[in-house]
């Protein structure tokens, strides 16, 4: 990595300063690449214990944006896409997945899966984000 990436304690996500926050902790694998999990707290439902689309929308996010600090680059999402394979019960644990695809100047496309308890796709998301001028 080239230098390391700015965080924030408060992150709902990831931040373990946030006492509401999820406290995820996630690892780097290889550069430009994020995963975490998470048992998916019963108060995320959206309707008859399904995780609620918005909810693993954001998982997306956070994942893909983790992929931009795995590669040591600070960057805001420009855009997202979600794509919902399947429903996501409630406290079950989801595997977050997050990869940079690709770098064209200060963008940066990233690609994202939530795989649920049986390592299916629930869902899936592609993201642009821009880096932060340096």
């Amino acid at each position: 990595m080239d230098k390391p990436t700015e965080r924030d304690d408060s992150c709902f996500c990831c931040g373990q300063g946030n006492e509401k926050g999820l406290h995820l902790v996630f690892s780097y694998p290889r550069e430009g690449e994020a995963e975490a999990s998470l048992a998916v707290p019963e108060h995320f439902s959206g309707w008859k214990r399904m995780t609620h689309g918005g909810f693993l929308s954001m998982l997306l996010d956070e994942v893909m944006a983790h992929a931009c600090i795995g590669s040591a680059v600070t960057a805001v999402t420009g855009e997202i896409t979600v794509r919902f394979r399947k429903p996501v019960e409630t406290g079950t644990t989801v595997r977050l997945l997050g990869k940079v695809v690709e770098k064209k100047g200060r963008i940066i496309h990233t690609r994202g899966w939530i795989l649920d308890s049986d390592g299916e796709s629930a869902a899936e998301g592609q993201a642009r984000f821009v880096a932060a001028r340096t």
